[in-house]
């Protein structure tokens, strides 16, 4: 499984690069965090289009690590700046941590995918970012929960694994 999901990372962040470079659009400093938002031509947009389908299926990929326990795998995989925020083992208990009183997830939806720009002030580093968002209905929980896994565009313009969370 690791190594599907490397290949998969591999050939989604070759051709993400030059997309999202077309695509993404610097946005005013005095915002923590802004949609992307440009007028695309056809072309781009089907591209665009193409690279959202690819990377909800890695982060769908990544969740379902996540609900086989391999949480640690899915750190071995991330950014390095998801390395400097979070240490392995921290992330591993964080996610058991938010995952464990949830029970096992049952019906899971994608919601969407969503394009950012953070400057940097808050917590997070500056840089373009993508949000993959799934409901999922979890066994112990009365409510829908909403889980998300975050990618970065590294400085090399590939995307990679930054960050999960379920809410």
């Amino acid at each position: 499984m690791k190594a599907s999901i490397r290949l998969s990372l591999a050939a989604l962040l070759l051709v993400s690069g030059s997309i999202a470079c077309q695509a993404q659009q610097v946005q005013p400093a005095q915002q923590k965090i802004q949609p992307v938002a440009q007028s695309l031509t056809k072309e781009q947009q089907a591209a665009l289009d193409k690279q959202d389908q690819d990377i909800a299926q890695v982060a769908s990929s990544i969740i379902k690590m996540i609900d086989q326990n391999k949480a640690a795998e899915v750190w071995d995989a991330a950014s390095p700046i998801a390395k400097q925020i979070i240490s392995r083992e921290d992330f591993t208990k964080k996610v058991a941590h938010d995952r464990s009183p949830l029970g096992t997830p049952g019906v899971r939806m994608p919601m969407g995918v969503k394009h950012y720009r953070y400057d940097g002030s808050g917590n997070m580093p500056a840089g373009a970012y993508i949000n993959v968002v799934f409901d999922t209905q979890f066994s112990q929980a009365a409510q829908s929960s909403r889980e998300m896994v975050t990618f970065i565009l590294d400085s090399d313009n590939m995307w990679r694994f930054v960050g999960y969370s379920v809410h």
